[in-house]
């Protein structure tokens, strides 16, 4: 891991199949693959083009796409993330609950069918139906790319089919091991793999926890011809209970890997996930019947589903930002989990659940730290920097990103949140965008979304990322501010750039010098020479412990006049591994005094006592 909380990489890439990473300048194409895959390929491809066409919005036409072919490329980060908050995202997951729906929905049409035939006598409805439903079933983990939950529900699915051809029941736990052991023959990796291991602990809940569950509440249910409105309330109950069910299984993995966990989700999916449930059918009928009506009702369920999500998303509630769970505290919870099974309900679940956060959470208990803290993460070719202070204070500067606006990926939502969450922080007193540009802005509207944050500094700066992150930060309720000098937690905090007019965004960095005792770091932004000439020539106290280099160690920074009145004793460059810009640059190590660290190795921490202060790669 290359930061606090951040997720093992080499696991992920190796349950996808893959062994190495790299970069190439020319391509050339070998082979095509087999021809299977090739026409399943063009049939989601065809497919997404047709769903733009057809559907009213593009996030509609993302969505059906998503539920009918398992392409979410369409899905904006928005769309993705509220889904994600509201505890509807699971509708995205290429597993079960797709085949689920459509095998059983197939083989119930197939055995209604088959029983108005005059010859229906001569072979049993159940084995009509499983023989019609299997192919389908299998088509559909072929079309929706063979993922691992698909593979493991496509094998659950035939087992359960050809038990009611046989006439015989099947045991759902049993069927279940058998699909996630079949993944696992295959490709031991898979077993890494994050969809499978919330497909199958998701599923287990469903089996173990949520007809318990519902035993508890204390609504008889209903009888036989009981009024409709009886009916659909046990019917929210019981979408309550499996989702709650579910999400008490998945609660540790969704928590260790994304460091956030949906609050509203049983709420959500017992008011806002029949219209999800109904379009994944409706949506793969689109494959093969490519009729308007059908579009239209597509199109018409994943509005009203993506309303529910933005809905749900949108309370201040939604989502909580959590530590990750250390191994005493999932066990803990999941001993806990299941007790509740066999005891009530109360008794059995909180005290364990108590148990486990105070046992296995870091950030259960707030410790007041005395030092300064500072974790400048490692999110590719861009800054971000954590400050802890004293007394429990915190501050960010920077938000990481890629070169473009917005970027390929999130370093909100990736690093920096699951890095303030495993250090225990759950305000920020200040955000600091030292200059809009995407590299420094990418992980902004994320943090904003997600985390509490007192106020953001940014200069007066108009441009468009500039403008857009202003207008985030009113809707969030967080005050924009111009920097200026303060204290936090007894830390000083000094203000040392001024903003001019005609120059560039990056000569128009926010400079800050954090002053702990007898210890100060410098973070000089993107600035360039023109801006340090000014700063070098201000007579301001610009002499730091510890430098952050400005604009990543490029030529056009760094100059002799500023790195002397710095005299830093240690200089972190803020790089992406490999980054095309051969940054550092040679010449600006060379003449930058005292050790050197860069962040594209991993997070750099530095601790300052007041007195001393000590710099070193962060430690998994």
């Amino acid at each position: 891991r290359l930061n606090p909380g951040g997720r093992d990489r080499r696991a992920q890439l190796a349950a996808r199949g893959i062994a190495v990473e790299g970069s190439a300048e020319v391509i050339e194409v070998l082979g095509r693959g087999p021809r299977i895959w090739r026409w399943f390929d063009e049939v989601r491809h065809r497919f997404a083009e047709r769903a733009l066409v057809l559907c009213t919005s593009p996030e509609h036409a993302a969505l059906v796409t998503a539920l009918a072919v398992g392409d979410r490329s369409g899905l904006s980060r928005e769309a993705e993330d509220e889904l994600a908050a509201s505890g509807l995202v699971h509708l995205l997951a290429s597993s079960g609950l797709h085949l689920a729906v459509v095998a059983l929905l197939i083989r119930e049409l197939a055995r209604r069918a088959w029983l108005r035939m005059p010859w229906a006598h001569r072979l049993r409805a159940g084995v009509f139906g499983a023989a019609i439903a299997l192919p389908f079933a299998a088509f559909e983990v072929l079309l929706l790319g063979a993922p691992w939950p698909a593979v493991r529900a496509g094998v659950g699915a035939s087992v359960v089919l050809l038990g009611s051809a046989a006439a015989r029941r099947t045991d759902g736990l049993t069927t279940l091991a058998l699909g996630a052991a079949s993944c696992a023959l295959v490709d031991p990796a898979a077993t890494h793999d994050l969809a499978l291991q919330l497909s199958v602990t998701g599923i287990a809940g469903l089996i173990l926890l949520a007809r318990p569950l519902r035993d508890l509440l204390p609504v008889p249910r209903p009888a036989s011809g009981a009024p409709i409105w009886r009916r659909f309330l046990e019917h929210l109950l019981g979408l309550g209970c499996a989702t709650g069910a579910a999400a008490l299984c998945t609660a540790p993995l969704l928590a260790a890997a994304f460091h956030r966990l949906s609050l509203v989700s049983i709420a959500a999916n017992a008011l806002g996930l029949l219209p999800g449930l109904a379009a994944i059918p409706v949506a793969t009928l689109l494959v093969p019947f490519d009729l308007l009506l059908l579009w239209w009702i597509a199109d018409l369920l994943a509005a009203a589903t993506l309303a529910a999500s933005h809905f749900f998303a949108s309370l201040p509630f939604a989502t909580a930002v959590i530590a990750a769970p250390g191994l005493i505290a999932c066990v803990l919870w999941y001993a806990g989990v299941l007790l509740c099974v066999r005891r009530a309900f109360r008794a059995a679940l909180a005290p364990w659940a108590l148990l486990a956060i105070l046992a296995g959470s870091r950030a259960a208990i707030a410790h007041a730290r005395e030092g300064m803290n500072i974790v400048f993460l490692a999110v590719g070719q861009g800054d971000s920097a954590v400050v802890q202070l004293p007394e429990g204070h915190a501050m960010l500067i920077d938000a990481g990103g890629d070169l473009r606006w917005p970027g390929k990926f999130d370093p909100g939502a990736r690093d920096i949140v699951p890095a303030l969450a495993e250090l225990g922080i759950h305000r920020l007193d200040v955000v600091v965008l030292t200059h809009p540009h995407p590299d420094h802005a990418g992980g902004l509207m994320t943090v904003l979304d997600r985390m509490s944050v007192g106020e953001l500094w940014m200069t007066a700066e108009r441009d468009p990322i500039a403008s857009a992150v202003r207008a985030r930060a009113a809707r969030r309720g967080v005050p924009v501010r111009e920097p200026h000098e303060s204290s936090l937690g007894g830390v000083r905090v000094e203000v040392l750039s001024r903003f001019e007019e005609g120059w560039s965004l990056n000569d128009n960095s926010i400079v800050l010098r954090l002053v702990h005792g007898e210890v100060a770091v410098l973070f000089a932004g993107d600035a360039e020479a023109l801006a340090e000439a000014d700063l070098a020539q201000s007579g301001a106290e610009l002499r730091a412990q510890v430098l952050k280099a400005p604009h990543h160690g490029s030529r056009t920074s760094s100059t002799e006049a500023f790195l002397r009145r710095v005299a830093p004793a240690f200089t972190v460059y803020c790089v992406g591994a490999g980054n095309r810009f051969g940054f550092p640059n040679p010449e600006v190590v060379e003449r930058t005094p005292g050790v050197h660290f860069l962040t594209s190795e991993g997070a750099v921490v530095a601790e300052s006592d007041g007195h001393m202060v000590q710099v070193h790669r962060w430690q998994d």
